[in-house]
């Protein structure tokens, strides 16, 4: 459900991404019909790849969602603050506790901007992603 409200803050600030000149990319952990379902949803304006197998999260370094993490309370509001927004976990992808990233990459494969989810929801400040573009 988070990973919807991410996919929200950023279709909700697209036109900015576009200005820049930059592409969006979205990678989830379902399959087709649950990718179609997110997208139609959340009315993703990018495209979204799919990780079925957890290859890319494994690459970019991603970390599985632990018990620990599960039980902070900032992963409690998180998921709450997310609902109120009006996202809702319909189905769950193939990986459910797979945590996030946000990655810019810069002409060249240049990483210019990294940020590592810790929890559910612990998305990176949107306006630090768009400031770190190109």
């Amino acid at each position: 459900m988070t990973c919807r409200e991410r996919a929200g803050q950023v279709r909700d600030r697209y036109d900015e991404f576009v200005a820049a000149g930059v592409g969006v990319t979205a990678i989830g952990t379902g399959g087709k019909r649950y990718a179609r379902a997110f997208i139609e949803d959340e009315r993703v304006p990018f495209p979204v790849l799919l990780d079925e197998d957890g290859t890319a999260a494994d690459i970019v370094g991603t970390r599985s969602l632990g018990v620990g993490a599960a039980l902070k309370p900032s992963a409690y509001i998180a998921g709450l603050r997310s609902v109120a927004k009006g996202h809702r976990q319909r189905k769950t992808g193939r990986r459910p506790t797979q945590l996030g990233a946000t990655l810019v990459i810069g002409p060249g494969d240049e990483l210019l901007y990294e940020d590592y989810e810790d929890f559910a929801g612990d998305h990176a400040d949107i306006d630090e992603v768009l400031a770190a573009l190109p």
